[in-house]
């Protein structure tokens, strides 16, 4: 019965511990472009979205980066509609940037 608690609680840490957020790090340039992809979902602008898209795209070319950007799935969020959603995914992309 004790063992098997254990167990128990050794899983469920491991599983918390897997699944936390891990904090993300951007290149100098993805963080500009998070600023950028920041308020333009702050302005629910399309024009500015399909622009910060671009940007991306080409900084990916440029550094000839093979995984995916963080960014990415924030702006598919935009892409989609949801706007607040994608402001709040990155502000947490923002605010993982700062050293304490």
């Amino acid at each position: 019965m004790k063992a098997t608690l254990i167990v128990l609680v050794a899983i469920a840490m491991l599983s918390l511990w897997w699944f936390w957020p891990q904090k993300v790090t951007l290149s100098p340039s993805e963080y500009d472009i998070a600023m950028a992809l920041y308020r333009v979902c702050n302005q629910s602008s399309n024009e500015g979205l399909a622009q910060v898209e671009a940007l991306l795209v080409a900084d990916k070319a440029a550094h000839d980066a093979g995984d995916e950007s963080p960014l990415a799935p924030i702006i598919a969020t935009a892409k989609a509609g949801d706007w607040q959603t994608a402001a709040k995914a990155c502000r947490r992309v923002l605010d993982d940037q700062i050293v304490r």
